[in-house]
């Protein structure tokens, strides 16, 4: 009895107990190429490229939507490789 009450209790804790989050990547089509949105199981985030500024803004939208989808509400790091 003792071990089935350990048991159920171990189950009801583990139950309660937040998911552990993944590594979140999201490629994002821009001028010329793409941008990649990369989420970090505790939250940090880094997008790597920018696309480019012209067609009113067209790839910063881009990117808005998919950091909010990420729910992502500021960009930690920021790498630009051209």
């Amino acid at each position: 009895m003792r071990k089935l009450l350990s048991g159920i209790l171990f189950l009801a804790c583990a139950a309660a107990l937040p998911a552990a989050r993944n590594l979140e990547i999201y490629f994002i089509d821009v001028e010329g190429g793409q941008s990649t949105l990369l989420v970090s199981p505790s939250g940090e985030s880094m997008l790597v490229d920018t696309g480019w500024a012209g067609f009113n803004g067209r790839d910063a939208g881009r990117i808005a939507a998919a950091a909010k989808a990420a729910g992502v509400k500021k960009i930690d790091y920021l790498l630009i490789t051209h």
